[in-house]
């Protein structure tokens, strides 16, 4: 004889399950009129109104965050929204919601969750004798999204024909495909063991693939898992000064000396970040720098992520041998900068050397800035172009980096050199050479120079040449005399 279970009876079997889902998930207690809180693409929160009788729940941007009739909030994608939260007699309380990805990795988007699936048309046939079927569909309340899949898993009891047979547990899946936005599924069948009670179908975990997402709920733990539901296929992408990047119209960013090979970072201002995992480890091989040469050298970078895509990169390097002239300057660096000092402090502490041990002297030497410093520094004199160089030496031996800037439009007898220097995330105007008007020129802004040269050539130089200048101002605007 078949037996059939009522459609009611079934309904509090799916309540009781959903119910249990909406269990300890972490509460907000809304006693006031505002509340914010933070949550990961995928978590849940159940909001405890701090209004009496609760009438009903509101998201203003269903796509960012969705709350059910019980309060319980999932994120679905990075963004703000607010939830409204409103009560008999007009009253009504705020929660300002935050969605955003885990610092570990980025997490898909969730078009579709748990609570906008509604599982309906249930019921328990009994398909032969103590052998029972569960048949179901599912309803996509999601107005805008669809559902690619979604699996119910289940534990059921079952067991032979025969008197006496052994009880077996088994898993078995309830599964429907490609419901469409607001539409109804089709009904889907598994089996439901031998004695047709609802309490010998026990729900193991539900699987929901929409997007690119793989929402999972264990039932058993009450554990919800968001993991990518598409296969992994896009390598990381590198970005900072990396391949054509790591030079600017010829001029270099970095500059390693061979004595600094083993502790130097040449993966300084360069980053690889995968679309889902986020930032990448980067290995580096430097096995065609020729350490005993100067010259300019390609290092070459790879990137991995978790499912093995890989990415390449290079960049170009300038490697010197370290010569005289970083001996002198290491003599001299030793007693005015320390180690543990900031670039900014140690860029503001060579200006002051190179300015008080300098004194002006045409001598029309403009070649081979390494030799050029030296002279400088042994006779502590020289013009522009020698304290441009006493300055480049001193920077680029205490690690900071620093392009060469030329005046332009130039025109005879009034050449100009000084420096561009890179600290706090910006490149910076860096001038040691005296003038007769006064001025100190410590990390300065174009403005700032602009506003000294006040409309003549001083510092004029051609922009489309150098990386974009900071705009902050940290140091002080110099004046004429």
């Amino acid at each position: 004889m078949k037996k059939y279970i009522k459609n009611s009876v079934a309904y509090i079997f799916t309540a009781a399950v959903v119910f249990a889902m909406s269990l300890f998930v972490c509460n907000i207690d809304v006693s006031a009129k505002n509340v914010s809180k933070t949550l990961y693409i995928g978590q849940r929160y159940h909001i405890k109104a701090g209004i009496k009788n609760v009438v009903s729940y509101k998201s203003y941007d269903k796509s960012i965050a969705y709350v059910d009739n019980n309060g319980v909030v999932t994120g679905k994608k990075a963004g703000s929204v607010k939830i409204k939260v409103s009560g008999k007699n007009g009253k009504k309380a705020f929660v300002d919601i935050k969605v955003c990805n885990t610092k570990k990795d980025k997490r898909p988007s969730l078009p579709v969750v748990f609570d906008e699936v509604k599982k309906t048309s249930v019921s328990l046939k009994e398909k032969a004798e103590n052998d029972y079927v569960y048949t179901a569909n599912v309803t996509n309340r999601s107005k805008t999204a669809n559902i690619k899949k979604i699996v119910y898993t289940y534990k059921i009891k079952t067991k032979g024909i025969a008197t006496g047979a052994a009880v077996h547990v088994k898993t078995v899946n309830l599964t429907f495909k490609n419901v469409k936005a607001g539409r109804k599924s089709k009904n889907a069948s598994c089996k439901a063991g031998y004695t047709g009670k609802y309490k010998d179908i026990q729900l193991q975990k539900i699987e929901l693939y929409s997007g690119s997402a793989l929402y999972i709920y264990n039932a058993e733990k009450n554990k919800y898992t968001l993991k990518w539901g598409t296969k992994d296929k896009k390598a990381p992408v590198f970005s900072g000064w990396i391949n054509k990047k790591s030079v600017y119209k010829s001029q270099i960013y970095k500059t390693c000396y061979s004595d600094w090979k083993k502790s130097y970072d040449f993966k300084d201002h360069i980053k690889a970040e995968d679309d889902r995992d986020g930032k990448v480890k980067i290995k580096v091989d430097t096995s065609k720098i020729n350490w005993k040469r100067d010259g300019v050298y390609k290092v070459r970078y790879t990137a991995v992520d978790k499912a093995g895509n890989k990415a390449h990169a290079w960049a170009k390097i300038q490697v010197y041998v370290p010569s005289t002239a970083e001996s002198i300057a290491d003599e001299v660096l030793s007693s005015i900068v320390r180690s543990s000092w900031s670039d900014t402090k140690k860029a503001r502490a060579i200006y002051s050397y190179v300015r008080k041990t300098c004194r002006y002297v045409d001598n029309g030497t403009h070649s081979d800035w390494r030799k050029v410093a030296v002279a400088g520094i042994r006779y502590g004199s020289g013009d522009c172009y020698t304290y441009y160089s006493v300055a480049r030496l001193l920077l680029t031996r205490a690690g900071i980096m620093n392009f060469t800037i030329t005046r332009y439009p130039a025109y005879t007898g009034g050449h100009h050199w000084w420096n561009l220097v890179y600290v706090k995330g910006g490149w910076y105007h860096f001038d040691t050479t005296p003038r007769t008007a006064g001025g100190v020129f410590c990390l300065l802004t174009d403005k700032q120079l602009k506003e000294y040269s006040a409309g003549r050539r001083t510092f004029s130089f051609k922009e489309s040449l150098y990386p974009k200048r900071a705009t902050k101002v940290i140091s002080k605007t110099p004046h004429r005399k």
